[in-house]
C-alpha cells in the first residue's frame, strides 16, 4: 500500500502518504516507527487510518482503527512495540474504487491527536482472482 516520505505539503502531517490497495485481497501491512534511528514505542497510542472520497469532507468514508481491530500495535523481533499492523479482510473494501484522501493519526492518553501521515491512496481490484 504505502510509501511514507517526510512531508513537504500543507496538510500538517509529519509524512506524505501514497499507494494502492487491492480491494479484493487481504490487506496486511506493517508500518515501523523509528525516531533518531531507535525504535519508537507506540504502545500507548490509539490509531485511526481514515479515507475520504472527497478531500473537503469533514468525515471519513472508511475508518480503520485500533478499536475495530483493523489496526494493531505489534512488537518487533526484539520485543519493542513499534509496529502498526494493518489487517483488513479480503472483500471488506470491495465497494471502494478510485482515489481517496488518507490520514493516519494517533491519540495519546491525554487526548492529544497527532497527524502522522496524509496523502492519496488508490483502491483498485487486483487482477488476480481465486
Amino acid at each position: 500500500m504505502t510509501s511514507l516520505a517526510r512531508n513537504g505539503g500543507d496538510a500538517g502531517a509529519l509524512f506524505d502518504l501514497a499507494g494502492t490497495v487491492a480491494t479484493n485481497a487481504t490487506w496486511i501491512e506493517d508500518v515501523y516507527f523509528t525516531e533518531s534511528g531507535a525504535p519508537f514505542d507506540i504502545s500507548e497510542l490509539d490509531w485511526k487510518l481514515t479515507f475520504r472520497r472527497d478531500g473537503e469532507a469533514a468525515s471519513a468514508d472508511i475508518t480503520l482503527s485500533s478499536a475495530s481491530g483493523t489496526l494493531a500495535v505489534a512488537a518487533d523481533d526484539n520485543g519493542r512495540p513499534r509496529i502498526l499492523r494493518i489487517n483488513v479482510a479480503a472483500g471488506a473494501l470491495s465497494a471502494c474504487e478510485g482515489e481517496y484522501v488518507a490520514d493516519l493519526a494517533s491519540k495519546d492518553g491525554a487526548g492529544a491527536v497527532l497527524l502522522w501521515a496524509h496523502g492519496t491512496i488508490s483502491f483498485r481490484p487486483n487482477p488476480v482472482t481465486f
